[in-house]
Parts: C-alpha cells; sequence; structure tokens
C-alpha cells in the first residue's frame, strides 16, 4: 500500500494473457512519493491475498501463489520512491486473477462508554509486520490503551486495533491515530475532529442532551436562590429601616 495522503499510483503494468508454464515475466507498479515522505510500504495482492511486501531498504517478500517463484533483480530494486517490479520466474494456472497494489486502510471510530467517558478506536486493515499505534488527542498522546490484532478470514486480511478510553468533555476534540511499521521509517496519521452528539451513535446524543438539561436545571436553581437571598436581605433592611424611624422622630422632638 502507498500513503493515500502523499503517494499517487500512476500505472499498473501487467500482461493480460500469459501462457501456463511460461516466463519469465514482469509484474510493475509505477507511482510517485514525495520526496519528504519518511517512510515507505509496497503491498501486492491477487484476488484480495496479499502475495507481496517491500518495504525499502529491506529486500521484498514474497507470499501465497508466488512464494519461490518470483526474483528481484538489483536494477529493479534501484527506484524505491517510484516503482515496484516483481519478476515471475515461471507462470502457473493458480497465479491468475486480479492483482492490485492498493492503499492501507486507517479508520477512528468514537462510541459512548459511559455518561462520562468515550471509547476511540483505530482500526488498520492490512498492515504487515504488525504496525503500531498511538492515539492523539489535542496533541497529547493518551498512554491508557489496549491494542490487538485479529485475523478475519471473510476479509482476509489482518486488523490492527488501537481501543483507548478518554473523558468526555463535551467539546469538539482533535483525534489522530499514528501508524508505524517497526524497524522502518514509515509514519502517518489519520486525523478527525470529534463533534459531541454529531457520530450517528444514539446514546451519545441522549448523554449529550441530558447533560445540556442537568446544566441548565443547575443554572436556574443557582440564579433563583441568588434571586432568593437578595430579595430577603433587602425585605430584612426594609424591616430594619421601619424600626429605626420611630425613634429618630422621638429624638427630633427633644432637640
Amino acid at each position: 500500500f502507498l500513503d493515500s495522503h502523499a503517494s499517487k499510483i500512476n500505472a499498473l503494468n501487467l500482461p493480460r494473457v500469459v501462457r501456463n508454464g511460461t516466463g519469465p515475466i514482469d509484474l510493475s507498479c509505477v507511482y510517485d512519493v514525495r520526496s519528504d515522505e519518511n517512510g515507505l510500504v509496497v503491498k501486492w495482492y491477487q484476488n484480495m491475498d496479499q502475495v507481496y511486501q517491500w518495504i525499502p531498504p529491506m529486500l521484498p517478500q514474497d507470499v501465497g501463489v508466488i512464494n519461490g517463484l518470483a526474483e528481484y533483480p538489483e536494477e529493479n530494486l534501484r527506484q524505491p520512491n517510484s516503482r515496484s517490479v516483481i519478476r515471475l520466474r515461471t507462470v502457473t494456472v493458480e497465479m491468475g486473477g486480479e492483482y492490485t497494489s492498493p492503499e492501507k486502510d486507517a479508520t477512528i471510530h468514537v462510541s459512548s462508554f459511559n455518561e462520562t467517558h468515550l471509547n476511540l478506536t483505530c482500526v488498520v486493515n492490512g498492515a504487515q509486520p504488525r504496525p503500531f499505534l498511538k492515539f492523539y488527542v489535542e496533541g497529547v498522546e493518551v498512554h491508557d490503551y489496549y491494542d490487538r490484532t485479529e485475523k478475519t478470514e471473510w476479509y482476509r486480511k489482518d486488523l490492527s486495533v488501537k481501543v483507548v478510553i478518554i473523558r468526555n468533555t463535551f467539546e469538539p476534540m482533535l483525534l489522530d491515530c499514528e501508524v508505524s511499521i517497526p524497524q522502518t521509517e514509515y509514519k502517518r496519521r489519520e486525523r478527525i475532529v470529534y463533534y459531541p452528539g454529531s457520530n450517528g451513535f444514539n446514546d451519545q446524543k441522549r448523554i449529550y442532551l441530558r447533560y445540556l438539561r442537568w446544566y441548565h436545571m443547575v443554572h436556574f436553581i443557582l440564579l433563583t436562590s441568588v434571586y432568593i437571598i437578595i430579595l430577603c436581605l433587602c425585605i430584612f433592611q426594609l424591616n430594619l429601616c421601619r424600626k429605626r424611624a420611630p425613634y429618630q422622630g422621638v429624638t427630633n422632638r427633644r432637640l
């Protein structure tokens, strides 16, 4: 896969028809990678099954139907930022199908954990070796988490999952999931802005509305209490003035 925010696949050069048992043939993927990118991972898939991975400067790795049948001449490894070439020595019937060089898929999900906390989940599809995932909230890394890797046979991909639980501030938040590949310089971030009540989760909307009702109720009680206290002080002051008035009149007449 290629980083969708920095790279672009320009062409896939593949033969449409090949006779069984013949070879060699080249499978070529031509792409552009920005010079300021800090890492690259290229993968090939045959009918959704991964058959190739290249993390420069390491040598490519082939698996599945092309395992042991591919070779990588030095001239095909000199331009890691522009092309990936698989040379198949011999073609077999099992190799037939659709070959692609897809991009990695990373997604951030937000859901309610309870009335005071949120559940943040970052899911990365098809990343091998297993990536390191980090969560950032407003640019600050969150350390309380658990992560796991799941094999999903129905999609034939590995899912890397990181889950964190944070306090719900009921304010918009900037969320980042950082994906990095061990022993490489590859690193990228998936970023979203989370708005309370706008993510489609009914329970989150319900909690947010409950919070608003609670806030307005407390605000009303506090204002009412202040008004009552002010009114009591005014009545007390008025009664005090009335009690003092007769004595002041008597004093004036004596003078």
